[in-house]
C-alpha cells in the first residue's frame, strides 16, 4: 500500500512538468490580424525575355499601406499564381493580356518569413522564361498569398495581387542563333547593350556586328569579368566601328573584361577608359586569357584597331591602349593610338598592354604612354616571371609617339625580366624621358634582379634580334653621373648572356644618359650571345650595362635599313622612308576556337635556343 501511494505522490509530482512542456509547445495565437497583399519591383513595366532565356523576379508579401494592420506574431506565407486575376486586371485597365503559359515560369522561393509587427516580408523569387510564349504577345502573371501558416488570424488586401507583365523580345529574323554558322548579328546599340543577356558559363557565343555603332558614351559592364571567367565568346567586328565607347566598372574595366574565345575585324574610335579600382585595364579587356586554378583560360586578338584614352588612378600592375595583361594569349595586326596614363604607382604600363605573357605580332602603335611608376613600354611594360607562364614574344611590331615614366622604360618594352623572351624585327620611333634605365627598344634587360645582382653574373638567355631604334631622343634626367642604371640605344641594363644580334640605332640620335655629364657615350658594339658576352666599356660604372648597336649610315631611311637586314616583305611595305605594316583582315574560318580546355597559341621554335 505504501508503495502504491508513493508511486501516485510521484505521478503527481511530475504531471504539472508535461502540462506546461505541453503548454509551451503550443504555436502562439495572434491577437492583432494582418492584412497582406504581394508586390513585386517595378510593376507595370514589360519584362523583355531573350527567346530561350530566363530571368528571376523577387516578389515580397507587404501590409497594406493604407490603415495598416499586422500580426504581433512571426508568419511564414506561401505565394502562388492566381490565374482567375486576369480578367479583372484587363478590364481595370483596358488591355488583353494573356495569362503567362504554366511552362514559363516557376517559383524558384515562394515561402517568404512576416516579422512581427512587420510590414514587409523576406523576399520571395519567381523564374520567368519565353517557354510555351509567342512572339509579339504580351503576358500577365498574377502572384497572390496563398497560405499563412501559425495563426487563422489574417487576411487577403482588396487587391491583393502582384502582376508580372511578359513577353518575348523581338528577334529578327536574321538575328542569328549564337552558333559557329549562325552567330548573333548585331545591328544596333541596344543589340550590343543585350551582348551579356546571351552569353552562358562553359558555353563559346558567336556574334557578328553588322553596321557601325555609335555607343554614346553609354555604361557599359564588362562581358566576361566575374570568376570562373568562363564565358566563352566569337566576336567577329566584320570591319565595322565602334565608337564613343565608354566603361569605368569596378571590374577589369574594358569591353570584354577577360577575353576568352576571339575578337578579330574590329575597330574602336573615341574610345575612354577609367579605372579607379586595383584591376588591370584596356579598351579591349582587362585580360587577353588567363588561369583559373589549373585551368588555362585562352584568348586570340587579330585585326583589332582601337582609338582613345585609357587612364587607371589606382594601383594596379597592367594598364595597356588593348589590354591590361595578356596572359595566355596571341595579339595580332592590331594597334593602338591615343593616351595611356598610370597614376596609381603600379609597375607595368604599356601601348598595347601593361603585362606581357604572351605573343604580340605585326601590332603598333601611336601614343602617349605614361606612368608614375617603373616599367613602362611602348608595346608593353612588363612580364610575370612564374615558371608556368607563356613565353613573351614580339615580332614585327613598331611604335611612335612618346614616354614618360621614372626607370626601366623602352619603346618596345619597359623590361625584358625573364629567361627566353625574345623581340625581332621591331622599331621606335618613340621620344623616350625618365630618370634613368631607358632604351630605345627595352629598358631594363637584366631578369628584374635588384641592384647587388649584376648584368654580367646572370643567365638571360633574351633575344633582341634586328631591331632598330630610330628614336627622336632619348632623355636621361638624373644628374648622378656615377651610380645609376644605364640607359642604350637598344637595351639600357642588359645581361651580357642574352642574343644581342643585328641591331642598328639612329645614326644622330640624341641621347642623354646624364644630365650632368657623359657617364654613357654612344659608341658601336658587335653582336653578343652566351658564349660571346656583351662587353662593358673601359672606365664605365659598376650598373653601366648598355646595348647601343651599330649606328647607321646617315643617308638610309628606315625602311631601306629595315629591307637590307631581312624583314620580310610579306609583312613590311617599305615604299615610304618609315616602313609600316600590310593590313591583313581575318576571315571567321581562319580564327581558330580557343577550346574549353584553354588551348595555348602555336609559338614556333626559336632557332636561337638550343
Amino acid at each position: 500500500m505504501k508503495k502504491y501511494i508513493s508511486h501516485i505522490l510521484m505521478l503527481t509530482l511530475f504531471l504539472p512538468v508535461f502540462s506546461c512542456t505541453e503548454k509551451e509547445n503550443t504555436p502562439p495565437v495572434a491577437k492583432m490580424k494582418g492584412v497582406y497583399h504581394a508586390e513585386v519591383d517595378d510593376p507595370g513595366t514589360v519584362i523583355e525575355i531573350f527567346p530561350g532565356k530566363s530571368k528571376l523576379v523577387d516578389v515580397r508579401a507587404y501590409a497594406d499601406k493604407e490603415n495598416p494592420q499586422v500580426s504581433d506574431i512571426v508568419l511564414t506565407m506561401t505565394l502562388k499564381a492566381n490565374p482567375a486575376a486576369v480578367d479583372d486586371y484587363n478590364a481595370a485597365h483596358g488591355t488583353s493580356y494573356e495569362m503567362c503559359p504554366g511552362s514559363a515560369f516557376e517559383f524558384t522561393k515562394n515561402q517568404v518569413m512576416m516579422p512581427r509587427y512587420g510590414q514587409a516580408s523576406t523576399s520571395g523569387q519567381v523564374k520567368v522564361s519565353t517557354s510555351g510564349m509567342e512572339d509579339g504577345v504580351t503576358y500577365i502573371l498574377p502572384l497572390t498569398i496563398g497560405e499563412v501558416t501559425e495563426t487563422d488570424n489574417w487576411a487577403l488586401s482588396e487587391n491583393p495581387e502582384a502582376f508580372i507583365l511578359l513577353k518575348m523580345e523581338y528577334v529578327a529574323p536574321d538575328a542569328g542563333t549564337g552558333q559557329k554558322g549562325d552567330p548573333f548579328n548585331l545591328y544596333t546599340k541596344e543589340d550590343v547593350l543585350k551582348m551579356g543577356e546571351k552569353l552562358e558559363s562553359g558555353k563559346l557565343v558567336y556574334f557578328k556586328l553588322k553596321n557601325d555603332i555609335d555607343m554614346e558614351k553609354s555604361r557599359w559592364l564588362p562581358l566576361n569579368f566575374a570568376e570562373p571567367y568562363d564565358k566563352q565568346i566569337d566576336f567577329n567586328g566584320d570591319g565595322h566601328t565602334i565608337s564613343n565607347f565608354y566603361c569605368d566598372a569596378a571590374e577589369y574595366p574594358s569591353f570584354f573584361g577577360v577575353l576568352y574565345g576571339n575578337c578579330y575585324n574590329l575597330t574602336f574610335k573615341d574610345a575612354e577608359i577609367l579605372s579607379e579600382t586595383a584591376k588591370a585595364c584596356g579598351v579591349i579587356g582587362g585580360y587577353l586569357g588567363t588561369k583559373v586554378g589549373d585551368k588555362i583560360v585562352a584568348g586570340e586578338c587579330h585585326n583589332v584597331h582601337a582609338e582613345g584614352t585609357v587612364k587607371c588612378t589606382a594601383n594596379v600592375r597592367g594598364v595597356g591602349g588593348l589590354f591590361g595583361r595578356v596572359h595566355y594569349g596571341k595579339v595580332t595586326d592590331c594597334s593602338f593610338k591615343g593616351e595611356v596614363t598610370q597614376e596609381g604607382g603600379a609597375t607595368g604600363t604599356g601601348g598595347i598592354c601593361g603585362w606581357l605573357n604572351g605573343t604580340v605580332e605585326r601590332c603598333w602603335v601611336d601614343a602617349v604612354v605614361t606612368s608614375n611608376a617603373n616599367y613602362t613600354g611602348g608595346i608593353f611594360g612588363y612580364e610575370n616571371t612564374q615558371t608556368d607562364n607563356a613565353p613573351t614574344i614580339v615580332r614585327d611590331c613598331y611604335t611612335d609617339g612618346e614616354i614618360h615614366c621614372s626607370q626601366r622604360v623602352g619603346g618596345i618594352a619597359g623590361g625584358l625580366i625573364k629567361e627566353k623572351t625574345e623581340v625581332r624585327n621591331c622599331y621606335s620611333t618613340m621620344k623616350i624621358l625618365g630618370s634613368c634605365c631607358l632604351g630605345g627598344i627595352a629598358g631594363h634587360c637584366n631578369l628584374d634582379k635588384g641592384s647587388g645582382i649584376l648584368p654580367n653574373t646572370t643567365e638571360a638567355q633574351i633575344v633582341v634580334d634586328k631591331c632598330i631604334a630610330w628614336n627622336d631622343a632619348i632623355t636621361a634626367a638624373y644628374n648622378d653621373d656615377s651610380e645609376h642604371y644605364s640607359s642604350g640605344a637598344i637595351t639600357a641594363y642588359t645581361s651580357t648572356k642574352s642574343y644581342l644580334q643585328g641591331c642598328y640605332r639612329k645614326a644622330d640620335l640624341d641621347f642623354t644618359e646624364c644630365s650632368t655629364g657623359l657617364a654613357n657615350v654612344l659608341h658601336d658594339q658587335p653582336d653578343a650571345s652566351p658564349s660571346s658576352p656583351l662587353g662593358k666599356a673601359d672606365g664605365t660604372n659598376t650598373y653601366c650595362f648598355p646595348y647601343h648597336g651599330v649606328a647607321a649610315p646617315a643617308s638610309v631611311t628606315l625602311s631601306s635599313l629595315a629591307k637590307s637586314i631581312g624583314w620580310s616583305e610579306q609583312v613590311w611595305d617599305f615604299s615610304a622612308p618609315k616602313p609600316v605594316l600590310i593590313s591583313v583582315a581575318v576571315t571567321p574560318d581562319e580564327g581558330d576556337d580557343a577550346s574549353a580546355g584553354g588551348q595555348l597559341p602555336d609559338f614556333p621554335e626559336n632557332d636561337f635556343y638550343r
